[in-house]
């Protein structure tokens, strides 16, 4: 049995995800869910909604820049990123190349490690993407409003670079939901059910119930304190925290796929 090492795992890796269009095709679907983002954010900030509704800080605060750029890239983008390590697992049963790949490499959690390292690296270009996405369309409406594009803003470049490192965190944790999860539909759909639903209401039930300390924990709340560290308005945890939070759940779900993994066949 061969003993490749992880660094031709990791080549290997690569030469997978650029041998579909599935990486592209999600890049593309980010740059336009960001854009719109980042367009519907900018064009809105400081308008008053009307019916009582709060208004949201205007563009000529810090917070409205750096959600403008930073966290329109994040908000754009994550749950591509998400869905593109999760079929960098669920492809592999979903096709039946996981057979050879445990065959070149029967210790199954450096394929893990392989596949995590390299779309690490991914998720790190979804970032940039999203990201220079963000600053054009967010600079494009902020000139047209007529202000300031804001690049001095406190925070604001620190925020950027940290919301690239969210997003690729959140590759890893697609890569831990299909180790977890082999189909890859349910992976998926799971993925989204817990992101867009069942995480809002545990937020929204847990603030209720005076439990701010505990939804800090919950996956969205830490990439948001990852991305506004300087966030004078909201209790978030210490960036550093939320990016270990977030690694937390990506390392447990791969942890937890890998044991089940060991026990199934790979066919």
């Amino acid at each position: 049995m061969s003993n490749t090492s992880v660094t031709a795992l990791v080549r290997s890796e690569f030469k997978k995800i650029s041998s579909t269009r599935l990486w592209w095709g999600l890049l593309v679907g980010a740059v336009v869910f960001t854009a719109f983002q980042a367009g519907f954010t900018t064009a809105f900030a400081g308008v008053d909604p009307g019916a009582g509704q709060p208004t949201s800080p205007g563009l000529d605060t810090d917070e409205a820049i750096r959600s403008a750029y930073g966290f329109a890239a994040f908000s754009g983008t994550y749950i591509f990123a998400l869905i593109l390590g999760i079929t960098g697992v669920t492809g592999e049963y979903r096709y039946q190349t996981i057979t050879p790949t445990f065959l070149v490499s029967p210790r199954r959690s450096r394929v893990i490690t392989a596949k995590m390292l390299a779309h690490l690296v991914m998720g790190v270009v979804y970032g940039v993407v999203g990201l220079v996405t963000a600053l054009a369309v967010s600079g494009i409406v902020i000139k047209i409003r007529g202000f300031d594009l804001g690049y001095g803003t406190e925070g604001l470049w620190t925020s950027m670079a940290l919301a690239v490192l969210a997003i690729a965190i959140w590759t890893l944790l697609g890569i831990g939901i299909g180790t977890l999860i082999r189909n890859q539909i349910v992976a998926i759909l799971v993925a989204i059910f817990i992101t867009f639903l069942i995480e809002p209401l545990a937020s929204f039930g847990l603030s209720a119930a005076d439990l701010d300390t505990v939804a800090n924990f919950l996956p969205t709340t830490a990439s948001s304190a990852l991305i506004e560290p300087a966030n004078t308005f909201v209790d978030y945890l210490d960036w550093w925290a939320g990016g270990l939070v977030l690694m937390g759940y990506a390392l447990v779900l791969a942890g937890l796929g890998l044991l089940l993994n060991i026990r199934r066949d790979v066919s």
